[in-house]
């Protein structure tokens, strides 16, 4: 009987210990939700940039250099096919 009486305690003082750290987390997480800021629209309309086909440039790196012609219009630096 006495052991039972001993569980019995133990367990109502565990309930309250439970009941104050329940009590303590929920205002904690209040605090958090009262404190969090509010999330602003995000404007997405202009998020993609579509220029005019006269304003798109290549970056350099991928433009093929144009040949440079001599003063009888072939190729210079590159190999010339004369086998036409």
């Amino acid at each position: 009987m006495a052991q039972d009486t001993d569980r019995l305690q133990q367990s109502k003082d565990q309930l309250s210990k439970d009941k104050s750290d329940l009590s303590d987390t929920q205002q904690q997480s209040r605090a958090a939700q009262a404190k969090a800021p509010t999330p602003q629209p995000v404007d997405l309309s202009n998020a993609i940039e579509n220029p005019p086909r006269s304003q798109q440039v290549l970056p350099a790196d991928l433009i093929a250099p144009k040949p440079q012609l001599n003063a009888r219009g072939q190729t210079i630096g590159r190999l010339i096919n004369i086998t036409a």
